[in-house]
């Protein structure tokens, strides 16, 4: 019988990026969904690259609201990423993809900036290299 102590609560900030990743994910899906629906315009490729963004989105905000040790690394090479499509989303996504690309480079940025911090890195279960001495 394996014991295992309860998870200590997460860091604030982490419990914002999960909220904004899962929402960030769902508003993703949705424009990428309004271009191939015709709704909206902007190239096809990038509306999906757009959808397939949303999916990560939607699964590193649940990553990072359980504090799955995965989530971490997920989230920073998915946000690190995202600093491209934010950059194709200003230049190719129109008037609605501009904000997006704007908000979607900024995370990318930031984001993983936090994520290397010690109360996250630890609350992934990630020792930082001070700890380890």
């Amino acid at each position: 019988m394996q014991s295992t102590a309860p998870k200590p609560k997460g860091p604030v900030g982490v419990t914002i990026i999960a909220i904004v990743a899962a929402a960030g994910g769902l508003l993703s899906l949705f424009g990428g969904a309004s271009v191939l629906a015709g709704m909206s315009s902007g190239p096809f490729v990038l509306a999906i690259v757009v959808i397939t963004f949303g999916i990560l989105g939607l699964a590193v905000g649940a990553g990072f609201f359980t504090g799955a040790k995965r989530a971490w690394m997920a989230g920073i090479v998915t946000y690190i990423i995202s600093i491209g499509l934010g950059i194709a989303e200003i230049v190719y996504g129109g008037q609605v993809g501009f904000i997006g690309g704007i908000i979607r480079t900024l995370a990318g940025i930031i984001l993983p900036v936090y994520l290397m911090r010690p109360g996250p890195k630890s609350f992934f279960g990630k020792v930082s290299s001070a700890a380890k001495k």
